[in-house]
């Protein structure tokens, strides 16, 4: 079972065990949801379940401060990255 936010007055706090979520319920409590981190975090993760929805796919990439150089220096203006990576792989004749 998903954990739920448990609210009663001013104080709040997230039930695991479904039988103890049903006796809060009977006492009075609410179910809550917690506030978004920023103004944009609906937004956002609605933008994440579209891309995963769409094959997208999350790249994180670790590089020396002289590959990061070499990244930037590759880049034509306005590109982004995954722009320059897909230009040099076509480059190369890898797609």
């Amino acid at each position: 079972m998903k954990p739920k936010m448990m609210v009663h007055g001013s104080y709040a706090r997230t039930i695991s065990n479904p039988d103890e979520v049903e006796r809060l319920l009977t006492m009075g409590w609410v179910v809550a949801a917690p506030k978004p981190k920023t103004a944009m975090a609906k937004r956002m993760r609605a933008l994440r379940a579209r891309r995963r929805a769409e094959g997208w796919t999350v790249v994180t990439l670790w590089m020396s401060s002289d590959d990061a150089v070499a990244v930037k220096a590759a880049l034509l203006p306005g590109e982004t990255v995954v722009q320059m990576i897909i230009r040099l792989v076509r480059k190369q004749s890898l797609l």
